[in-house]
């Protein structure tokens, strides 16, 4: 009888050794996997970030906003020209919707410009407030307003754009704006960059 249950004890141990081992592999499985997830996620590299302070105005605070598609493009409006197309749609009057930049030359930029579009919108489009300031030569950016100074650095492959201003009804608007990639116009054809 003693040898009975001393096998017994015996296969009982074993089996919660071995359902323990079981346990911390799939323990260490899901670490593992997790770990992994939180690196891709972190090592993803493209699309936009934004960052817009308001200083004055219905609006005034602090706003971020991000795409895992790039927004920021080169040359789609002119040769020299960069620019940050930003819109989401179903928000209401008092979140950030939308920022649109243009700038008229990209090189003259990386010293600091103040040849520059840039809009700042909430709410639906075309419908809630808007801030916006003009230094722009650009055509399509229309009437000058507002006074401001953008510059553009160069990370590794990304850009950063640094804007702050004033509009003409004397709101600050500070903004900037990470590319991790940028959309380029190669003879007709959008390509990200």
């Amino acid at each position: 009888m003693k040898k009975i249950t001393i096998i017994i004890a015996i296969a009982l141990f074993l089996y919660s050794c071995n359902n323990t081992t079981i346990e911390k592999t799939d323990k260490t499985k899901a670490t593992q996997q997790a770990s992994t997830t939180n690196k891709s996620v972190i090592e993803t590299t493209g699309g936009t970030q934004i960052k817009v302070v308001l200083t004055g105005g219905a609006n005034a605070g602090s706003y971020t906003a991000s795409s895992a598609e790039s927004t920021c493009s080169m040359g789609l409006t002119g040769k020299k020209s960069f620019g940050n197309q930003y819109s989401v749609s179903g928000k209401s009057d008092n979140e950030f919707s939308s920022l649109q930049l243009l700038v008229d030359d990209y090189e003259a930029a990386k010293l600091g410009t103040d040849k520059f579009y840039i809009k700042v919108a909430f709410g639906k489009r075309l419908m809630g407030n808007k801030y916006e300031i003009n230094g722009s030569d650009n055509s399509i950016s229309g009437k000058k307003q507002g006074i401001g100074k953008l510059t553009i650095i160069e990370i590794g492959g990304s850009k950063v754009v640094h804007v702050a201003g004033k509009t003409s009804d004397g709101i600050n608007i500070s903004a900037d704006i990470s590319c991790n990639t940028v959309l380029t116009d190669d003879n007709g054809q959008l390509k990200e960059k």
